[in-house]
C-alpha cells in the first residue's frame, strides 16, 4: 500500500489486507470504515445486517477488478478505546501516526548502523547493570535488586546500578587498543520525564582515538547528512558548516553576564543577580540556600534556561568551551583557563548530542568524582562506589580520545518536527 495516499477504499492495491473495524457509516452511503495498518479506508455496504462488530479483524480480498471482499477473523470482546492497543500507535486522524514514527525510526536504526559500518567503526556491546555508576550529582540514579530469599544473588553483594551512559566501559576499550567503536544502548535516569525527557532512553554514543572533539563534531553533521533523504521527510542537503558559539559568549550577549567558569556557586548566583536575572534564580534566592548548599550546575542551568530554547532554530549549531565544574570527565582548554572541551549540539532549542576531549589523567578524574560524590552529598543523593577498574583502566593509560553521546530519541524529534519524545517510543512509561 502506497503510505503516502489519502484514506480511499479506491487506493487500495490488489491483494489480501489485514484491518479493524472502527465504526459505522448508514446516513449518505452505508458501510463501515476499516483501519489498515495506519489509515482509514471506507467500504460501502448495502446490508446493514453485514456490518461487522466495532473492533473486529477483518481480512479484506481486494481483486484485479477492484472488487472487495470481507472476511471476518475475530470479533473484539471490548469497545475499541484511544488508550487500548488497538488504537494506540495508530490513533485515526493524527498525522504521523505513532505507527508511521516508530517505521521511521526503524529507518533511523538501520541507516545509522549503515553510516558507521562505511566509516570503519566496531559496534560494541556493554553492560546495562554496572558496579559503580556516574557519581555527577544531577544524575538520579536507578538501583538494581535481585529476587533471593538467602540475600545471596549477585546482586545483593554489592550495590549494582542501570547505566546513565555506556562512557566508563567504552574507554576501557579504548585503553585496550580498539580505535572507533559506537554503541546504540538503553540508558536510564530516575528523574528525567517530560516532552523532551523519558527515564529510558536510547543513546547512540561513540569513541575515536587520537581524534579530537571537533572530529566528532563533524562526524554529527555527516551523519544527518546522510539521513537527509533516507528518512521519509527528512532533508536536509546543505554543506553549510554549522555556527561553533561559546557559553561565555552567549552568556554575555544573552544575559549579559561575564563568565569566568572559575566562579564558586554563591558568586556566580549573586552576579547574575547584579544583572537583573533573580526571576531565573528566584527558588534559590527564596530559600537563601547558603554557599554549602549551592552547587554550580543549580544555578548555572537557572541561568541556561534562558538562552537554550532559542539555539538552532535556523540550523544545527554547536555551543563550544564550558565551564569546568559542567565537564566532569572532559580535558581542561589550556588556551581558555576556566573552561573544558566539551561541545553540545542544538536544534531547534533540542539539545541532540554532548561531546568531550575526553580527560585522561587518572589522578585528575579521581579528583573530579571525589568532588561529584561531595556534589551528591549536597543535593541529598545517595552515594555511590567509584569505577575503581576504570580508574585503573586510565592508569595504564587511556590514548588522546573524544566521544560523543547523540540522543536518538530526539533526534528523531527533530527529523520529524514531533514535540514529545512519547510519540517515537514504542512504549512510553506510563504505558507499561
Amino acid at each position: 500500500m502506497n503510505q503516502d495516499l489519502e484514506t480511499s477504499f479506491e487506493k487500495l492495491e490488489t491483494g489480501t489486507w489485514y484491518a479493524r473495524v472502527i465504526r459505522h457509516e448508514t446516513d449518505d452511503i452505508p458501510g463501515q470504515t476499516l483501519l489498515i495498518e495506519d489509515r482509514e479506508y471506507f467500504f460501502a455496504e448495502d446490508d446493514p445486517s453485514l456490518f461487522f462488530k466495532e473492533g473486529s479483524w477483518v481480512r479484506v480480498i481486494i481483486n484485479e477488478q477492484g472488487g472487495h471482499e470481507l472476511h471476518l477473523l475475530q470479533d473484539a470482546r471490548i469497545p475499541l478505546t484511544a488508550s487500548g492497543d488497538s488504537l494506540r500507535w495508530r490513533r485515526p486522524g493524527q498525522m504521523p501516526s505513532r505507527m508511521n514514527l516508530l517505521k521511521k525510526r526503524h529507518q533511523l536504526l538501520l541507516e545509522t548502523r549503515k553510516w558507521f559500518d562505511q566509516n570503519s567503526f566496531l559496534e560494541t556491546e556493554t553492560p546495562l547493570i554496572v558496579r559503580g555508576p556516574s557519581p555527577e550529582a544531577h544524575f538520579s540514579l536507578m538501583q538494581v535488586h535481585g529476587e533471593s530469599q538467602q540475600n545471596s544473588g549477585f546482586l545483593e553483594q554489592q550495590p549494582a546500578f542501570l547505566i546513565t551512559s555506556p562512557e566508563f566501559q567504552m574507554k576501557r576499550m579504548l585503553v585496550g587498543g580498539f580505535e572507533k567503536i559506537f554503541q546504540i544502548c538503553r540508558c536510564f535516569r530516575n528523574s528525567e520525564t517530560g516532552p523532551l525527557h523519558h527515564p529510558e532512553f536510547t543513546m547512540l554514543e561513540w569513541y575515536r582515538a587520537h581524534a579530537t572533539l571537533e572530529e566528532l563534531m563533524d562526524d554529527v553533521s555527516q551523519l544527518c547528512r546522510h539521513l537527509s533523504g533516507k528518512i521519509p521527510g527528512f532533508n536536509y542537503n546543505t554543506d553549510e558548516p554549522w555556527p561553533r558559539l561559546k557559553v561565555r559568549d552567549l552568556f554575555e550577549e544573552k544575559l549579559g553576564i561575564p563568565l569566568t567558569g572559575m566562579e564558586a556557586p554563591k558568586e556566580l548566583l549573586n552576579k547574575a543577580m547584579d544583572y537583573g536575572m533573580n526571576f531565573a534564580l528566584e527558588d534559590l534566592v527564596h530559600f537563601q540556600m547558603s554557599s554549602e548548599e549551592l552547587n554550580y550546575e543549580s544555578v548555572f542551568f537557572r541561568l541556561w534556561d534562558q538562552i537554550e530554547p532559542e539555539l538552532g532554530k535556523k540550523c544545527p549549531v554547536w555551543v563550544c568551551e564550558w565551564p569546568m565544574p559542567l565537564a566532569s570527565l572532559a580535558r581542561p582548554l589550556p588556551d581558555s583557563p576556566g573552561f573544558a572541551d566539551r561541545a553540545e549540539c542544538y536544534a531547534n532549542g533540542i539539545e541532540l548530542a554532548n561531546g568531550f576531549g575526553e580527560l585522561t589523567d587518572p589522578e585528575e578524574q579521581l579528583r573530579r568524582f571525589e568532588n561529584d560524590l561531595q556534589q551528591r552529598k549536597k543535593a541529598s543523593r545517595t552515594t555511590v562506589p567509584l569505577d575503581q577498574r576504570f580508574l585503573e583502566s586510565l592508569q595504564e593509560g587511556m590514548p588522546p580520545s573524544s566521544g560523543m553521546a547523540l540522543g536518538l530519541d530526539r533526534l528523531l524529534l527533530w527529523l520529524t518536527g514531533v514535540k514529545n519524545i512519547q510519540q517515537v517510543l514504542s512504549f512510553s512509561w506510563d504505558e507499561v
